[in-house]
C-alpha cells in the first residue's frame, strides 16, 4: 500500500473528523430519541396511575354516600361521615399528592326546576333573580330560555345573555343546574339564600350559628325562631359533587362527578354517578378542594 502523498494527509484527517462528527451526531440523535421515548413512557405510566387514583377517590366518595343513604336517609349535612372523606395534599405512596372534595349539590335553587312549568318554581326564581340584581326583562328572558332550550348543565348560557358580571356572580351563588327537579337543602344553603327565603336576617344569623355549632339544622331549630320550612325546601339531598385530583411526578389528573340518589321500585335507594368531567371541562358549580390541614 502506498503511503499518502504530501497534502493528502490533511484531507484524510478532515474526512476522518467529518465521519466522527456525523457518527457522534447520529449517536446523540439515537440517545435523544431513546430518552424521549423513555420520558414519554414514564409520563404515560404517571398519567395512568394518576387517572386510577382519581377514579379511586370518586369511588371512596360514592361508597360513603351509599352507606349514608342506608344509615341516615332522612337528613344530609356536613357533619355526616360522607362529608369527612375530603382530603387535601395527601401524600401518595411512591411520590405525589391526592386531593378530594365532596359537597352537597342541593344548597341552591335548581334552575332546571323552571322546566316543570310550576308557578312556585318561577316565583322563587324571580325572587332570587331580583335579589341578585337582574332586571324584569332579564328574568323573563332567562325563564324563557330555560323552558325553550331544555335541560342546562350550568349557568354559563345565562351569563352570556348580557348580565352584569356582579349580578351574574350573585345569581350563581344562589342558583345551580341539576338534571332532575330538586328542593333546596337548608343544611347546605348559604346566608344570602337563607335570608331571602326565611325573610328574617336576625333569625338567619342565629340559625347559622346553630348550624356552625352542631353541623345541621332541624325543624325544631326553625320553630324556636318562629319559622317554618319554606316551600321547596327540606333537610336532605339527592345530588352531590365530587372533585378529585392526583399529581404523580410531572403529571396531574383532575376529575369531577355528579352523584345522584334514586329511589328503586322497592323503596330503597340507589346511589350512582350520573355525569363525569375531566380537566377544563369541569363545570364552575363543582366546589374547590378544602383548605390544607
Amino acid at each position: 500500500m502506498r503511503a499518502p502523498a504530501r497534502g493528502e494527509e490533511g484531507l484524510i484527517l478532515v474526512n476522518v473528523l467529518l465521519f466522527v462528527a456525523i457518527a457522534s451526531g447520529l449517536v446523540l440523535l439515537m440517545v435523544n430519541r431513546e430518552e424521549l421515548a423513555l420520558d414519554g413512557a414514564l409520563r404515560m405510566r404517571e398519567a395512568s396511575r394518576a387517572a386510577a387514583i382519581v377514579r379511586g377517590g370518586e369511588l371512596s366518595a360514592l361508597t360513603a354516600l351509599r352507606r349514608d343513604a342506608e344509615d341516615a336517609p332522612e337528613v344530609d349535612h356536613r357533619a355526616e361521615p360522607w362529608a369527612r372523606v375530603a382530603e387535601r395534599a395527601i401524600p401518595i405512596e411512591g411520590g405525589g399528592t391526592f386531593d378530594l372534595a365532596v359537597a352537597d349539590a342541593e344548597g341552591r335553587f335548581n334552575i332546571n326546576n323552571l322546566r316543570t312549568g310550576e308557578a312556585s318554581a318561577a316565583i322563587l326564581f324571580e325572587a332570587i333573580a331580583r335579589d341578585a340584581g337582574l332586571t324584569p326583562e332579564q328574568i323573563i328572558q332567562a325563564i324563557g330560555y330555560i323552558r325553550a332550550a331544555g335541560l342546562v348543565t350550568d349557568l354559563r348560557p345565562i351569563r352570556l345573555a348580557g348580565l352584569d358580571p356582579a349580578a351574574a356572580d350573585r345569581l350563581a351563588g344562589m342558583v345551580t343546574a341539576l338534571p332532575t327537579p330538586t328542593q333546596i337543602n337548608l343544611n347546605a344553603a348559604d346566608r344570602p339564600l337563607l335570608t331571602l327565603m326565611l325573610r328574617d336576617p336576625v333569625a338567619v344569623e342565629r340559625l347559622l350559628a346553630v348550624r356552625d355549632r352542631q353541623g345541621f339544622l332541624t325543624p325544631e331549630d326553625l320553630s324556636r325562631e318562629n319559622l317554618t320550612m319554606p316551600p321547596g325546601t327540606r333537610l336532605a339531598s339527592d345530588h352531590f359533587w365530587v372533585r378529585t385530583r392526583a399529581s404523580v411526578g410531572a403529571t396531574s389528573q383532575q376529575g369531577a362527578a355528579l352523584i345522584e340518589r334514586r329511589k328503586r321500585e322497592d323503596g330503597t335507594r340507589d346511589t350512582v354517578v350520573v355525569e363525569r368531567w375531566r380537566g377544563a371541562a369541569i363545570p364552575p358549580d363543582v366546589p374547590d378542594f378544602p383548605a390544607a390541614k
